[in-house]
């Protein structure tokens, strides 16, 4: 693996060159390899060696690939193509698959896998990796418009569990931000707007995947579906007397009133105009919504705990989408102050699962993959024009 190459190869400042050595060095440590492990013979990359972390987690592999592709193309791909073997009829890829065997299979995870194959994928070609990933998303681009999309164009969360308690505590782990604020209502009766976005992304993968491996007549349709996904998220999440994109009960068009890094998608997957990005851009600035922590739910709603798993603390994998959408319309400025407090936190208290979002301590699971990700992704492409994720 080429890590001192990496860390030696790039202008950064000596505590920065520290900081990305230790980030690969928890990806190759959470490592689980073994014949005892189901998805062996691939190297799974686990989230954490703490408990409970120790299987492979759909989400968590897709971001581990996306880091892991600067140093170890070869490891990166497994983190892709092992869970092709476990994706289900209906095109579903499964939340998890532990150490000891037990598969989480009546609930997914959000849609971010095409998307990150499609960035390991241009950053070192690889034909038989291109042809496996559209064949796998072909099917998994078929189960999120068969059984989570609505019929305005929008998408939504479940579970396929009997029990109705039991359904939506599934649908709150499907969405990958368990226990948010978001969801005290009900997950199921909304559309979220991260949601919508991570199907933009899909629909670019698959976009991408046709054209690599000469499906050049469905090329249209997935631009077609990507522009009718953007459309329905401005037409119906844009609330212009909040000043931002809302998830909407999809039931009764009601938007939320629930603010959240979510809300700043639509800036990465550049459907904003610039009207919008400015108006958003008073939130997250504003010391009463996301300066200087970027934490999951403003920092003034009635709901927030610093303490709380998604209810406040900070997440690097939520603040990177939100601050590189930002980023992506010019504000350059404003997002380095975010990304150097950050960064802090992880010098200061370790690579760790999440944050106290006003003092920075470390909390969670210690040594964790996709913190570790996004400490490389903050230094190794802050500055980069972004095409890569496009």
């Amino acid at each position: 693996m080429n890590i001192d190459k990496i860390v030696n190869s790039v202008l950064l400042i000596d505590s920065d060159k520290l900081l990305l050595s230790s980030a690969c060095d928890v990806l190759t440590g959470n490592i689980l390899h073994a014949t005892e492990y189901p998805w062996y013979p691939f190297r799974g990359i686990c989230p954490s060696l703490d408990e409970p972390f120790r299987g492979i987690w759909n989400w968590d592999s897709a971001f581990h690939a996306l880091a892991v592709s600067r140093f170890a193309p070869a490891l990166s791909r497994e983190q892709i193509t092992m869970w092709f073997s476990l994706q289900l009829p209906s095109g579903e890829l499964p939340d998890v698959l532990m150490e000891d065997g037990l598969l989480e299979d009546t609930y997914g995870k959000p849609p971010v896998m095409p998307w990150a194959a499609m960035v390991v994928d241009k950053r070192q070609p690889n034909d038989e990796f291109a042809a496996l990933c559209y064949k796998a998303f072909l099917k998994f681009e078929n189960h999120w418009r068969v059984s989570r999309s609505t019929p305005g164009g929008l998408f939504f969360y479940d579970s396929r569990a009997a029990d109705p308690a039991r359904r939506e505590t599934e649908t709150r782990w499907e969405s990958g931000w368990d226990n948010s604020v978001r969801w005290d209502k009900g997950i199921n009766r909304l559309n979220p707007v991260d949601l919508a976005c991570y199907m933009v992304m899909l629909y670019s993968a698959l976009e991408y995947f046709a054209e690599r491996v000469g499906d050049r007549s469905s090329i249209s349709l997935w631009q077609e579906r990507r522009r009718s996904v953007s459309s329905a998220i401005n037409k119906d999440l844009w609330n212009p007397e909040m000043g931002t994109w809302l998830d909407m009960d999809r039931f009764t068009g009601e938007l939320s009133h629930v603010i959240t890094p979510a809300c700043f998608m639509p800036l990465f997957i550049g459907i904003a105009s610039e009207e919008q990005a400015e108006s958003c851009l008073k939130l997250l600035m504003s010391p009463s919504d996301f300066f200087p922590g970027m934490p999951t739910v403003s920092y003034g709603s009635p709901q927030f705990d610093r303490f709380g798993y998604w209810r406040g603390r900070t997440w690097l994998n939520v603040a990177w989408f939100a601050l590189k959408g930002f980023r992506r319309y010019g504000y350059l400025a404003e997002t380095d102050m975010f990304k150097e407090t950050l960064l802090g936190w992880c010098r200061d208290s370790g690579i760790r699962e999440n944050y106290d979002s006003l003092s920075g301590k470390g909390l969670g699971a210690s040594n964790f993959g996709w913190s570790a990700a996004f400490v490389i992704e903050f230094l190794l492409n802050w500055n980069e024009d972004g095409s890569c994720y496009e």
